[in-house]
């Protein structure tokens, strides 16, 4: 066999060992590949809208009601802490003022006083955050799902094509400049407040349902 030959050859046997090594290692090796999409229904020029998902929910009428409970909900946490502040800050102003003048054992144990409170307060904090977060989350979810039917029916009626949502800014979010024109979160609040009052929406809540 000639240079040649062995030089086809070895092409041919690196081809299959490649390809062999290929379908050894991709994901989709001896699985069946996703469908693909149908071919686009729209031929025409795209419509596109953006809206600040956050600050429509915030800004229903129904949206401001929950908010003013949560931040009445969290007002005796909030008292606990300020307080809890003042008197760790306290703690540290007699440590500065006295520091040079007390006993060696008494500034240690002010000073370990300091510490236990300093420890209490941050996870204290920490853990009112958390809190706090999940309850703005739940108060999010609770208006969000009941506006995206909403805003599903105005983006068809309208002809929107896409809707995309600029709660974030750059580089949270991929969208880097939008014209405000296209903006329709003042547009979905007031159908939202048409379509839910909450007047309405707090009797809801505070009435126990009728039983079955």
């Amino acid at each position: 066999m000639n240079f040649r030959s062995l030089l086809v050859t070895g092409c041919a046997c690196a081809l299959l060992l490649g390809g062999a090594a290929a379908a050894q290692t991709s994901p989709t090796a001896g699985a069946a590949l996703p469908a693909l999409p149908p071919s686009p229904t729209v031929t025409g020029p795209s419509k596109i809208a953006i809206i600040n998902i956050q600050n429509a929910i915030h800004y229903t009428e129904q949206g401001k009601k929950l908010e003013v409970a949560l931040e009445a909900r969290f007002a005796p946490k909030k008292t606990e802490l300020s307080n809890a502040q003042d008197e760790l800050n306290k703690l540290n102003s007699q440590l500065t003022a006295g520091g040079n003048t007390m006993s060696a054992a008494a500034k240690t144990q002010l000073q370990q006083e300091i510490a236990s409170k300093q420890r209490d307060l941050t996870q204290n904090v920490d853990n009112a955050q958390t809190d706090y977060q999940n309850a703005e989350s739940d108060l999010l979810n609770t208006v969000g799902n009941t506006m995206m039917p909403l805003l599903t029916t105005y983006a068809v009626q309208h002809g929107y094509t896409a809707v995309i949502d600029v709660s974030m800014s750059w580089p949270q979010s991929p969208v880097l400049y939008f014209n405000p024109g296209i903006d329709i979160t003042g547009d979905i609040v007031k159908l939202f407040d048409q379509a839910h009052p909450a007047s309405a929406a707090s009797s809801s809540t505070s009435k126990p349902a009728a039983a079955k």
